[in-house]
């Protein structure tokens, strides 16, 4: 990506960077349309598809490939490959699909070395469960590079870089995109450039998710509500407990080759060690070593939360996708459908 495309292929409107520096920022409280912010702020990006041949000792070779090239004044740059069904469309078009939304853009800008990522976010209605505030974000991204399509997130997480776009990937898969369910890709929706209807589609999706979203927060908003008005005691709570971490631990099968048998029992003795001491430091959180935990369901929920956010040393040297989608995101999710089931048979 050019200087000058890096520079300004960021803007932000809550008068704060987006881009270690880069970028411009709005005034905060002037509401702008994506479209406009892109028009007077931002470094117009351009992409063009063209077919590619094959030169075989001399012999043109035509074939379905086309190349992907950004132009950007008298430059080119091939950015990828595709096949010519890809029905490819300029950012531009893209954008004013999301201003059909009729929300301010929050963040918009440019990812990639290649600048081929379109990312947008506008704010979605916040989660206050007593003080306890959670920002939400709708975040599209629009690919140009052959590959990558078109996805549709929701998320805690404000995205400012390549970085947190990861990471609100992430927060979007660990929560089910906030009740909004999600794709194979963790995504509310993913369109494909080989639909020709993929921008409309996209553009349904995005006035639907803006315009439920004030039901789907007052949905978890009342389920946290309920969590924190559920009182628990410590045995309650230490059943709890076990139903989250024992969940994985299996009996030893009863049809299995002899030569096998004692590696599994191993294996299955291991794992109830570390799910009892797992129960353990849960039930020493509830009992008074945890952060502001109070004895109700959403107490031994935070408990949960707790110790797999702050307790437990990553495998890898970066533990944030073990956080998010990995297996600590899965405890996570299962201690909060046992809650479910907890206060709803209450």
């Amino acid at each position: 990506m050019s200087d000058n495309t890096y520079k300004n292929n960021f803007h932000s409107a809550r008068g704060i960077k987006a881009w270690h520096s880069k970028g411009t920022v709005g005034e905060i409280g002037k509401n702008e349309t994506a479209e406009q912010v892109y028009e007077k702020r931002m470094e117009e990006v351009q992409f063009e598809m063209y077919p590619a041949t094959f030169n075989v000792r001399g012999i043109e070779i035509p074939n379905k490939v086309k190349g992907i090239f950004r132009i950007e004044g008298n430059k080119v740059f091939l950015i990828g490959e595709t096949k010519d069904r890809y029905k490819l469309k300029q950012p531009i078009e893209y954008i004013r699909e999301f201003d059909t939304i009729g929300k301010p853009v929050e963040t918009i800008g440019f990812l990639g070395a290649n600048a081929d990522k379109l990312f947008i976010t506008w704010i979605l209605p916040e989660i206050d469960i007593y003080g306890d505030v959670v920002e939400l974000f709708g975040l599209v991204s629009f690919g140009f590079d052959g590959k990558y399509g078109n996805h549709l997130f929701v998320t805690s997480t404000r995205v400012v870089c390549q970085n947190t776009h990861n990471i609100a990937v992430s927060d979007a898969n660990k929560t089910n995109n906030h009740g909004r369910g999600k794709n194979s890709n963790n995504a509310v929706v993913t369109t494909k450039h080989n639909s020709p209807d993929h921008l409309e589609t996209m553009g349904h999706w995005m006035r639907y998710v803006d315009s439920e979203s004030q039901r789907q927060v007052d949905m978890i908003k009342g389920l946290f509500c309920k969590f924190e008005e559920t009182p628990i005691s410590i045995d309650e709570a230490h059943g709890l407990f076990n139903k989250v971490y024992f969940d994985n631990v299996k009996e030893v099968r009863t049809f299995i080759p002899p030569e096998l048998e004692n590696k599994e029992k191993q294996s299955i003795r291991e794992a109830t060690e570390s799910a009892q001491k797992n129960v353990d430091l849960a039930m020493n959180l509830f009992e008074g070593a945890g952060i502001g935990i109070n004895k109700t369901v959403f107490g031994a929920y935070n408990c949960v939360t707790e110790h797999q956010n702050h307790h437990i040393i990553a495998k890898k040297n970066d533990g944030v996708d073990s956080i998010l989608i990995g297996g600590r995101g899965k405890v996570m999710d299962l201690a909060l459908n046992v809650c479910k089931e907890y206060v709803q048979v209450r």
